[in-house]
């Protein structure tokens, strides 16, 4: 009886550990798209605008097809003779990376910790195209 009481434990436990395991989301994976649409590029363009603001920007049609990241540079803006208005720009570019996570495409941003779900795009693991 007591061997029979031991062997559930332990049987449940293990249970409970791969379930546990199993419940855990997986971390986000760099990723790169599978194939670029005008949809896509849709997608990809209101993602970028839900996460940082501003007007839409434009991309490529290889972006994110060799690498996970994207870096974004602000626009500076000019007077009619063609000189940066307030002196030199010094805004860093704004990165933002493709990753993966069970099976789901995110662009996220970072800076802020924010990510967005991308639901048209599909992509793969950096690490498969290498």
């Amino acid at each position: 009886m007591r061997y029979w009481l031991r062997t559930s434990a332990s049987v449940l436990a293990g249970a409970c550990l791969l379930i546990g395991c199993k419940m855990t989301p997986a971390e986000p994976q760099p990723a790169r798209l599978i194939a670029m649409s005008p949809a896509v590029k849709a997608e990809l363009q209101q993602a970028i605008i839900e996460l940082i603001g501003g007007e839409p920007v434009k991309l490529a049609d290889s972006v994110f097809s060799s690498t996970n990241q994207l870096f974004i540079e602000q626009v500076i803006l000019r007077d009619p003779q063609g000189r940066p208005i307030m002196g030199r720009h010094q805004q860093p570019a704004i990165l933002l990376e493709l990753q993966q996570t069970d099976q789901q495409c995110l662009l996220s941003h970072p800076a802020s910790g924010r990510s967005v779900k991308l639901s048209i795009s599909r992509c793969q693991s950096a690490a498969a195209n290498e």
